[in-house]
C-alpha cells in the first residue's frame, strides 16, 4: 500500500500545473534600499499563514538584501513536491507530511521547528451523524489528504480505539472536496486541520470527534533543500530568524496576527481568531527530542505500509543553519 509518486521536476510540473500561475504573481518583500538588485528567496506557504505572520509583525527587518517570492498552496503535499522539484527554496509543512515526504525520498531538510497544541487538527463529523465515537468509524469512510497531519491523526485515533486500519475506508481528498463530501453525506468523517477545522466548526455545523492534542507531536517545520542551502543558506537563515521573531510576537499578540490573517486570506475573523489562539506555534530547537518525535511518525507510516521502512530521519535535520 506504499504510495508511489514521481518526484522528478517533470512529474511535479505535470501533477501541479497550477503552481506556475501561483508563482508568476508573487508578493515581494523588499529587504533594504540598496541599489543592487536583491536576491530572491522563494517560499511555499499554506493558506497565507506565513505571509500574514510576517505582515503582522511590526518590527520585521531583514538583515540581508533579498526579496521573498511567495507561492501559496492549499495543503502540504504540493509544498513538498515544489521543494523536491527545486521550484521553491523554503516551505512550511507539518510533521506528518515531512515524514511522508522523507519516506517518498524527497530531498528535503528541516531548518526550523515549531510546536503547537494540536487542538486544531481534528476529525470532524456531523453532530447527528452515525459516527459519535472513534469506534464507530469501523465500516465507515473518513476522508483526508494522503500523508497529511489529518491522515496521521486517523491512524493514531484508530490505534487508540483498537480499530484495525483495514476496517475503515480512508478516502484521499483535498480539503474542500472532503468537506463537501461530508456535508453531502457521501463520507462519514473528515480529518483536517486549521483553518479548515475552525471553518467546519463555526460555519458548517460540524463537531470535533477527536483532535490531535496529546495524540501527536504537534510539530510544524520550515523545510529547505540541499540545493537551496548550498546556494542561499544566508537567506534561509535570515528568513528563519524573521519567522521565529514573528512567532514569538504573534504568541504575545494573537489578535494582531488574526486580524491580518483574516484580511489577507479572506477567512472570517472569528475563524482566524479561534485558529490562532488555539494553535499558538512557538519555536523549538532541532534537538534529539524533536528528531525522536519525527522518527515516531515515519515509523507509524511504515507500520501501515505507507513506506519508510528502516528510514533514519536524522540526516534530514539541518541542526546548524
Amino acid at each position: 500500500m506504499a504510495w508511489v509518486r514521481d518526484w522528478s521536476r517533470r512529474g511535479f510540473l505535470r501533477a501541479g500545473a497550477g503552481l506556475g500561475a501561483i508563482i508568476a504573481a508573487p508578493a515581494l518583500l523588499t529587504a533594504c534600499d540598496d541599489k543592487k538588485a536583491p536576491s530572491v528567496l522563494k517560499v511555499g506557504d499554506q493558506r497565507g499563514g506565513l505571509q500574514a505572520l510576517l505582515s503582522a509583525y511590526p518590527d520585521d527587518k531583514p538583515a540581508l538584501n533579498y526579496q521573498v517570492e511567495w507561492a501559496q498552496f492549499p495543503n502540504a503535499a504540493p509544498v513538498i513536491e515544489a521543494l523536491n522539484a527545486q521550484a521553491i527554496d523554503v516551505g512550511a509543512v507539518g510533521d506528518a507530511p515531512f515524514g511522508f515526504g522523507l519516506a517518498s525520498k524527497a530531498q528535503i531538510k528541516a531548518v526550523s521547528a515549531y510546536r503547537s497544541s494540536g487542538e486544531g487538527t481534528a476529525v470532524l463529523v456531523k453532530p447527528d451523524g452515525p459516527v459519535q465515537a472513534v469506534a464507530d468509524l469501523a465500516g465507515r469512510t473518513v476522508a483526508t489528504s494522503k500523508g497529511s497531519i489529518g491522515h496521521f491523526l486517523v491512524l493514531r485515533a484508530l490505534a487508540e480505539a483498537g480499530v484495525p486500519v483495514d476496517k475503515v475506508t480512508i478516502a484521499f481528498l483535498a480539503p474542500n472536496d472532503a468537506k463537501a463530501a461530508l456535508l453531502a453525506g457521501s463520507i462519514d468523517a473528515w480529518a483536517t486541520w486549521d483553518p479548515y477545522t475552525a471553518l467546519g466548526e463555526l460555519h458548517d455545523g460540524l463537531k470535533v470527534l477527536v483532535n490531535a492534542q496529546g495524540r501527536m507531536p504537534g510539530l510544524s517545520y520550515l523545510l529547505s533543500t540541499p540545493a537551496a542551502l548550498s546556494a542561499r543558506r544566508a537567506l534561509v537563515r535570515d528568513f528563519v530568524a524573521r519567522i521565529d521573531r514573528a512567532r514569538e510576537y504573534s504568541a504575545a499578540k494573537p489578535d494582531a496576527y488574526a486580524a491580518v490573517f483574516a484580511q489577507q486570506t479572506g477567512v472570517p475573523a472569528e475563524v482566524a481568531s479561534l485558529m490562532i489562539r488555539r494553535t499558538n506555534f512557538h519555536p523549538v530547537a532541532l534537538d534529539d527530542g524533536i528528531i525522536a518525535d519525527q522518527q515516531s511518525i515515519v515509523d507509524q507510516f511504515a507500520k501501515v505500509g505507507l513506506g519508510g521502512d528502516g528510514l533514519d530521519v536524522r540526516p534530514a535535520f539541518e541542526r546548524v543553519l
